[in-house]
């Protein structure tokens, strides 16, 4: 069964490359004989990402870096991972320091206008992952096409390797582009010192299946950090929160249903993280699957948030983190609704 996982961190913003090992990047582009077309910020000031073309014109991603000794490490991806070639879409996909980096080049004016996310899928129908990245940050380059690259830290190496297909989705969630991927055109991440130290992802990962849960949702991604909604064996869905404390990995979870009404309709997973407050919506009912279209928490205060509902195989939810990201703490939040498209409310818990 097929689920979402929005990836709202680790998206790279297309500006100007920083001064940061500048001399390094251009060796590595003479080396290659490689023409930086755009330039890609990323949140480590020392690493740095670039889509750029050969000397025939081939186009694609660049990686750079100074590893903790202090040399260069570089890798690129000039080769399409796509199953059918085409000259609509290209997406060329590489295990980088925080995690698979896609680059996705579109040369098609209507792809380009509508696209807003790309969702990457394995081939088990029984799974619940598949990832949803948004492109918010496309960008149209020097050379006439839509590009946009992003970098998503809980696909690890081991867990690239399982990636069967992608979409390409408009903002209603319809599919305007599909394609199968080649698994062996996903680049070898490149050895450093750096990323043999990277080992947070890959211990959510060995402990997410390590537990037989499939995740249904995700909040956060970052180094050192990340919340899903997870699914058990016995269909029973928790709200997690993995840290790495001193290079050690810590979960604090829940599966409590704390919705006052308590018809099960609608599950309201409530987690105090670490730094963070979280709030799981999931419900499995027909009307709300079918029309559902997005959450919105009110506060004590007047204050309203709201965001989309995810599309699972046979369930409809959302994942909020909450304080800085809604202005909202768990004991100010008067009600949670569900609205469909039109604004039409669908459900309704009152928690004050």
């Amino acid at each position: 069964m097929k689920k979402f996982i929005t990836v709202l961190a680790g998206i790279l913003f297309l500006i100007g490359l920083t001064a940061c090992g500048k001399e390094g990047i251009d060796k590595v582009l003479s080396d290659n004989s490689l023409t930086v077309i755009q330039n890609v910020k990323t949140d480590l000031k020392d690493y740095n990402l670039a889509y750029v073309k050969d000397n025939e014109d081939t186009t694609g991603v660049l990686e750079y870096y100074k590893d903790t000794n202090g040399k260069d490490v570089s890798n690129i991806q000039l080769d399409s991972a796509l199953k059918k070639k085409d000259n609509k879409v290209k997406i060329n996909l590489m295990n980088g320091l925080n995690g698979l980096i896609a680059m996705v080049e579109i040369n098609d004016k209507t792809l380009a206008s509508e696209v807003t996310d790309l969702i990457l899928e394995d081939n088990n129908k029984e799974a619940d992952e598949a990832i949803s990245v948004s492109l918010s940050n496309k960008s149209k380059t020097e050379n006439g096409k839509t590009v946009a690259i992003v970098e998503i830290p809980s696909l690890d190496p081991t867990t690239a390797k399982g990636l069967k297909s992608i979409q390409l989705q408009s903002t209603d969630g319809k599919s305007i582009y599909k394609n199968g991927l080649l698994s062996e055109k996903i680049k070898a991440q490149a050895s450093s010192e750096r990323a043999k130290a990277n080992n947070f992802f890959p211990a959510v990962n060995k402990y997410i299946a390590d537990k037989k849960w499939k995740v249904v949702s995700s909040a956060t991604q970052k180094k050192g950090g990340y919340s899903a909604i997870l699914r058990d064996e016995q269909g029973k869905y928790r709200l997690a929160e993995f840290t790495y404390p001193d290079n050690k990995l810590a979960v604090k979870e829940t599966d409590k249903n704390t919705n006052p009404q308590q018809d099960n309709e609608v599950l309201l997973l409530q987690l105090q993280g670490d730094k963070s407050q979280y709030i799981g919506i999931v419900t499995e009912v027909e009307t709300i699957i079918r029309s559902g279209a997005s959450v919105v928490l009110k506060s004590t205060d007047g204050k309203e948030y709201k965001q989309s509902l995810h599309t699972g195989y046979n369930d409809k939810n959302a994942l909020i983190q909450l304080t800085k990201k809604t202005d909202m703490k768990m004991e100010d939040i008067a009600s949670v609704t569900i609205q469909d498209e039109k604004g039409q409310l669908l459900y309704s818990m009152e928690l004050k």
